[in-house]
């Protein structure tokens, strides 16, 4: 099972900006795999998605392809390509773990 991180983010931009757009969900479909394409923030959609992956028994190779927002729930670092790979300092660290502590839900 392959899974597709997809947050339309590069090193130096979005990906409309670096390269050309790509489907894909569609080149994967072309090489045979079932594609689930999800959102990949939702924690119940990705659980549907394996779920249903694991209990399809066609022979084909899965792909989840989950449409995801880099840095959510973080506000200073949503969608913000700056992010990709720098570690925060400790104050942002400290901001960032509060953020996420009050959007966590127990299940």
């Amino acid at each position: 099972m392959v899974f597709v991180d997809y947050n339309n983010l590069q090193l130096d931009g979005t990906c409309d900006e670096v390269m050309p757009p790509v489907d894909l969900g569609a080149k994967f479909r072309a090489f045979g795999f079932d594609v689930y394409e999800i959102n990949g923030n939702d924690m119940a959609e990705m659980v549907k998605a394996l779920d249903l992956a694991v209990a399809t028994k066609d022979g084909k190779p899965k792909c989840i392809f989950g449409h995801t927002v880099k840095g959510k729930g973080v506000s200073y670092m949503e969608n913000v390509c700056g992010w990709h790979g720098t570690a925060p300092n400790e104050e942002q660290y400290k901001q960032a773990i509060a953020e996420l502590d009050t959007q966590y839900v127990s299940c």
